[in-house]
């Protein structure tokens, strides 16, 4: 009965900590299939972070901002030519350590994730 409850509550700690240690990368919207999914979940501030997006479909316009408790911060309007697209965006040097949701947006559909800058 020892062997059993002690492997129950192995199984149930490693279950926990890998959902706290390995967190989704990619955040669908709205019930659609519309992603964007970064090349790193943590980045410094004044650097560059590349995305990929899928299915932001029916728009040539792709807008990004970076949002958290200490601002708003516009990365850019960018021209795609297909639905799913890598893109490169520059993090602002006076963005502070944080966690900021990345969310991009074109036409009716926009997806988002959280990232930490430091």
């Amino acid at each position: 009965m020892n062997k059993l409850l002690s492997a129950t509550m192995l199984i149930t700690t490693a279950a926990i900590i890998g959902f706290f240690t390995f967190p989704v990368t990619q955040a669908l919207a709205h019930g659609d299939k519309t992603s964007i999914v970064p090349a790193s979940l943590s980045v410094k501030s004044g650097t560059e972070v590349t995305v990929s997006v899928q299915g932001l479909t029916g728009t040539d316009k792709a807008g990004f901002e970076l949002k958290g408790m200490f601002g708003k911060y516009d990365l850019g309007e960018h021209t795609v030519s297909k639905d799913d697209f890598e893109q490169i965006l520059k993090i602002p040097d006076n963005v502070p350590p944080g966690s900021y949701s990345l969310k991009v947006t074109g036409g009716k559909k926009s997806a988002k994730v959280v990232i930490t800058v430091n």
